[in-house]
């Protein structure tokens, strides 16, 4: 019997809506840490602390989307390189606003972890292929919820730290260890097995929300642009009222 060839890659809406949802929300949640963590308002410092636990959710869900839609790339090296170059940037960025007194390095926050992991599976994805998607989702799903609570020993090492060994020696402001992400990401991938073969429900492809379609479709320049118009915004904020205190 001949072998039906596979299908195009494809894009859902429902995964720019996702991702979209994820931006707006990091971008709530960045306002609140800068205004008050950063700049002192002690009411953005209480809704800071009051939202702190939906962290891990907002990230979490564009690491699963990043990882189901590695499988729909059509080149996952030139996702993975472009992405390393905007964290190099940002970790420069981060550097060069030390000079004016604010300490928020990111060594490895998550732009870096989204490359380094798509990188990575640029090498397991024929290995993985291998392996039935069911069984991969119940593994690496399994891995994550293992290891999110787990305790690595410290180490000095800065390939450790990448890795997710605590250390005092290297700190990152935004940090995304490859365990335990790097487990929900590969999560993702085999779950974006599924739709590369067309087989994700019809209601993947209803469009809901146009605005968010749109932030997920541009959400690498929201991510890379908002933290420093929101730090221009405030500082000049501050500026302008210092003339009236």
């Amino acid at each position: 019997m001949e072998q039906q060839a596979p299908k195009p890659s494809r894009r859902y809406l429902l995964l720019d809506e996702l991702r979209g949802l994820a931006v707006v929300a990091m971008v709530l949640y960045h306002a609140l840490f800068l205004l008050g963590v950063v700049f002192g308002y002690s009411t953005a410092q209480a809704w800071h602390q009051a939202v702190r636990p939906t962290q891990p959710f907002i990230a979490g869900t564009f690491i699963l989307v990043c990882g189901i839609c590695s499988r729909l790339s059509r080149s996952n090296l030139k996702r993975g390189l472009k992405l390393a170059g905007f964290a190099l940037g940002l970790t420069a960025g981060t550097f060069l606003i030390r000079l004016i007194g604010i300490d928020l390095v990111i060594l490895f926050g998550i732009l870096h972890f989204l490359a380094a992991a798509i990188l990575l599976f640029c090498l397991a994805q024929k290995p993985l292929d291998k392996i039935p998607a069911l069984m991969q989702v119940a593994i690496f799903s399994a891995l994550f919820f293992v290891t999110a609570n787990l305790t690595l020993p410290a180490s000095d090492n800065l390939l450790l730290f990448i890795v997710g060994f605590p250390t005092f020696t290297w700190q990152s402001a935004d940090y995304f260890p490859l365990i335990p992400w790097l487990f929900l990401f590969l999560t993702g991938t085999a779950i974006g097995a599924w739709g590369k073969q067309g087989h994700f429900p019809q209601w993947f492809d209803k469009p809901r929300c146009a605005p968010l379609r749109w932030a997920g479709r541009h959400a690498i320049w929201i991510y890379l642009a908002h933290q420093p118009m929101m730090f221009a915004l405030v500082m000049a904020w501050q500026w302008i009222t210092s003339f009236f205190a």
